[in-house]
């Protein structure tokens, strides 16, 4: 028998959930291994960067944001965890560290995380804040360094916001665990006597102006020395909440490897209070985790779980194949990397390694996008400028567990419902990810009130195979004959808005008597979607925001004077506008001739470790800008040793982890007058100090002055082809790329030294289009208003494919490599320009408003999947119907379109 038969075979059978009274009261007398807590965000990896700009100047989308994850009497989120940082890259970006210097008092205010965890704390009191740390700050050089600087940070927190961190894991992201330092960190939190720490010669107050001395900060402009007045505890219920911490470890990015030890040295076992790690679903050999959630009544956690990779609004456009014997197949909001594997791996956590709780990294995308681990949230927040927001179906997937159930612990609530092992199971294969379900292999999780009043039966479908289920629920539990409301998540039809279709209520479930003599309620689960079967009668309807069609305006601030974003850098508590550091800090400062700068604030005595190498970088802008002209007024600080650098970047749309050399044009300027001219890290032109001069003397502007005298005026102009350099407006140097990146954001970027900016400016190029009115990926085939109204078209044949990698805009490609194949686009504007991976072999016939306009036009060679391949412009503003069709046996690829505006 064929597998697909025997697997056909297997899944006419229905499958049953038992639900028995001795199982849920067996779970009941569980506290913490078994109560389910549902799910967190973490913020980390610079991935909150532009969190802050929402919540200045769209505090209605961010109020709106924070209400619809942690808000309600069941939140879809109830934990926020912060990873420390040490102003490096640890993935995305870095995280701003807290203590530069042994002796600052936390600046807590640099670190978005916090911020939020207050928000959140706003509509839900009860909001549990959770700390660990990637790399530390280069003064930290043992254990007591990390102790003070954990504690100091905690309770800075608490004193400016009100939250005490509830939970702590002190040993470093990711690594194997060191349990002795765990067990000493737990010793120290629960007998601390100390309170903050300060230093013996520290200021006496805040008011004494040797705290402020830049001489003892030299990388915290703008921060403070800790003093006499911040040492020790603010209050009794300061040091009782402190008390309270509760210890966590390792946060493997593996399956975690100490569980044995913990039931080996009651020292362990007594410090640690959750177990958790990353990703991996199964536990270990011993069946460790199993064991610590049952027996010891133990935490175990998903501490950094992956949401949805791409876009669950097109995905339903794909032709993934359903893993069975049509490869091209449509998979709805199933297949690869979707909300259905999503919904499999916290099932699958929990039947294998009794996971409870989950924490998304990231849930709220709020940085630059097409960075590295790019498209994996729930909640894309990229645009500030104008409040747009985009919550996927990743949403909708949590809300089957949390709006079906009461989520959370049972020390705040002994009401919390539990998760019941005998009544959950997972045969879905795969780890990380959890995509073995193609053959309809059973999945769900029974979560039951501790009292078996009301329970709820998650089921997921990630296959082209109907599934029957049957749950029969022992007649002792009270839930028992009571009718089951269905609620599902699948994709919307033609004609429907694209979520019309997410956890929506379906129907309701009469309950019959078995022949066991169970109550048995009977249900058919669709392909390619979830359900939850739930006894609960007062489940609140689906409310998550939808987002528009063409809802998306671009950065375009002050169009009448062809202004495209400018920034004083004027607001110390924002630092600069839109903005995502890669590496270093970029910190908005006092400054005594601008009033305040932009400054980079790491110099290489306090470059401590990175997750990805790299020099001090920010992205400013937006990715869909294409011709402009920006400029940037800089100083040099004063600086021993070699000559600092500063470089100005255009048409960055990020697209790999190294971001020393991400923009497409960048100009690197030395303070001693060398400079450089690249595209993507490689040299155009290159000059020295000489040419500057003759240069300025010829236009008859200021002249370049060496070290760090005087503020200057930088300016990369690209138009076209053809990238420009100015300095205090003389030109520099000129060059045209015969294979031009036609888009991008801006870049910022110094060596390890303390450079100034102010006065930043993107402003138009006249002739040429400013923007792109909409950046299409390639999945976007139709309007998210109706799943029906055409964006783009493909005829022929054509492979629309997801879980791609994170270096794949949005990580869906469409490629085909049948002559006759043809992509067409209507839009309004002067042109359009094709992304995607290209070795320049494609040939292809063009036509404009339905008339041949260029035949086997070859696209260029490039670098990755948002690097240009085809420039179409030129055409009349208005209204144009562009179509590509493939001329030559090549392999095409289209990752986006960008219509010129």
């Amino acid at each position: 028998m064929m597998p697909s038969q025997r697997n056909a075979t297997a899944q006419d059978r229905p499958v049953t959930v038992m639900l028995t009274a001795a199982d849920v009261a067996a779970a009941a007398a569980n506290r913490n291994g078994l109560t389910y807590k549902g799910f967190g965000v973490l913020s980390g990896n610079a991935t909150s960067s532009m969190l802050m700009d929402y919540r200045a100047e769209h505090p209605d989308a961010y109020r709106r944001l924070v209400r619809t994850l942690f808000g309600g009497p069941r939140p879809i989120m109830n934990t926020v965890k912060v990873e420390m940082g040490n102003d490096r890259n640890n993935s995305t970006g870095p995280e701003a560290c807290t203590m530069r210097e042994p002796g600052e008092y936390p600046a807590v205010g640099r670190e978005p995380g916090f911020q939020l965890a207050a928000d959140a704390a706003e509509v839900q009191p009860g909001v549990r804040v959770s700390i660990l740390r990637w790399m530390a700050p280069t003064w930290v050089h043992g254990n007591d360094d990390v102790y003070r600087w954990y504690k100091n940070t905690i309770l800075a927190c608490y004193r400016a916001y009100g939250f005490m961190v509830g939970s702590v894991n002190p040993d470093v992201n990711e690594r194997t665990a060191d349990l002795d330092w765990v067990a000493e960190f737990a010793r120290r939190v629960r007998q601390d006597e100390t309170g903050f720490e300060v230093d013996p010669d520290a200021p006496a107050d805040p008011s004494d102006p040797a705290a402020h001395d830049p001489a003892a900060l030299p990388d915290s402009l703008g921060g403070r020395l800790a003093t006499a007045a911040d040492a020790g505890w603010s209050s009794d219920e300061e040091r009782a909440l402190f008390h309270r911490i509760k210890v966590i470890t390792s946060d493997e990015e593996v399956t975690g490897t100490f569980a044995g030890q913990l039931f080996a040295d009651p020292r362990y076992m007594d410090a640690v209070d959750v177990a958790a790690y990353h990703y991996s679903v199964v536990d270990d050999e011993e069946g460790g985790f199993t064991r610590l959630a049952e027996q010891a009544d133990k935490e175990v956690w998903n501490s950094e779980a992956q949401a949805v990779f791409s876009n669950s609004a097109d995905r339903p456009n794909n032709t993934n194949g359903d893993g069975l014997a049509d490869p091209v197949a449509n998979t709805g909001i199933g297949g690869p990397g979707g909300p259905l594997e999503m919904a499999n791996t916290l099932i699958k956590g929990f039947v294998r390694s009794r996971r409870t709780h989950a924490i998304y990294q990231p849930a709220i995308g709020a940085c630059h996008k097409h960075m590295e681990y790019a498209s994996k949230e729930l909640v894309s927040a990229r645009d500030p400028w104008s409040g747009w927001m985009y919550f996927d179906a990743g949403c909708a997937v949590l809300e089957h567990f949390c709006a079906c159930a009461k989520l959370g612990w049972a020390g705040d609530d002994p009401a919390v419902w539990r998760a019941i092992p005998a009544a959950s199971g997972c045969e879905v294969g795969g780890d990380n990810p959890v995509n073995g379900a193609r053959h309809g292999e059973p999945s769900y999780l029974t979560l039951a009130a501790p009292d078996g009043a009301d329970f709820s039966t998650v089921i997921v479908n990630d296959s082209a195979l109907p599934r029957e289920y049957r749950i029969a629920v022992d007649p002792a539990l009270p839930a028992a004959g009571r009718p089951a409301e269905v609620w599902q998540t699948r994709a919307a039809e033609p004609g429907e808005r694209y979520d019309a279709a997410w956890r929506r209520r379906v129907g309701v479930i009469e309950p019959v008597d078995g022949p066991d003599g169970t109550t048995q309620y009977a249900l058919t689960v669709r392909p390619w979607s979830m359900v939850t079967v739930t006894t609960l009668a007062d489940v609140a309807p689906y409310a998550i925001p939808a987002t528009p069609e063409a809802s998306r305006p671009v950065l375009d601030e002050d169009p009448a004077h062809g202004v495209l974003h400018a920034d004083a850098f004027d607001d110390p508590a924002r630092g600069a506008r839109y903005a995502t550091d890669t590496n270093g800090a970029f910190e908005v400062v006092p400054d005594p001739e601008c009033g305040h700068a932009l400054r980079q604030q790491i110099d290489w005595t306090h470059a401590g470790d990175a997750w990805i190498e790299g020099e001090p970088r920010t992205t400013i802008g937006d990715m869909r800008w294409t011709n402009y002209r920006v400029s940037v007024d800089v100083r040099f600080e004063p600086y021993p040793g070699r000559a600092p650098y500063v470089l100005l970047g255009a048409r960055d749309m990020g697209g790999d982890k190294f971001t020393t050399d991400l923009a497409g044009y960048d100009f690197k300027l030395r303070a001693d007058g060398v400079w450089l001219l690249r595209r993507y890290g490689d040299e155009k032109h290159r000059g020295h100090l000489e040419d500057l001069r003759r240069r300025a003397a010829e236009a008859g502007a200021p002249a370049f002055r060496p070290g760090a005298a005087d503020w200057f005026t930088l300016s990369l102009e690209v138009a076209g082809p053809t990238v420009t350099v100015r300095l205090n407006g003389a030109e520099v140097t000129r060059w045209t790329d015969d294979r031009p990146q036609t888009a991008g954001r801006v870049m910022l970027g110094t060596s390890f030294d303390h450079v100034r900016f102010s006065r930043l400016r993107v402003e138009r190029v006249p002739g040429f289009s400013p923007h792109y009115a909409a950046l299409v990926d390639d999945m976007h085939l139709v309007s998210w208003d109706d799943s029906r109204t055409p964006v783009l078209r493909y005829d022929g044949e054509w492979e629309h494919r997801n879980g791609q990698g994170m270096f794949t805009y949005l990580r869906s490609i469409s490629r085909t490599s049948r002559i006759g194949a043809s992509l067409t686009h209507t839009f309004d504007g002067t042109g359009l320009d094709v992304f995607g991976p290209s070795d320049g072999d494609v040939l292809l016939d063009v036509f404009v408003d339905g008339r041949l306009a260029g035949q086997r036009r070859r696209t260029q060679a490039n670098e990755g999947s948002l690097r240009t391949q085809l420039h179409i412009g030129g055409l009349e503003p208005g209204r144009h119907t562009v179509t590509l069709r493939l001329a030559n046996q090549a392999l095409w690829q289209v990752d986006a379109i960008g219509a010129l505006a």
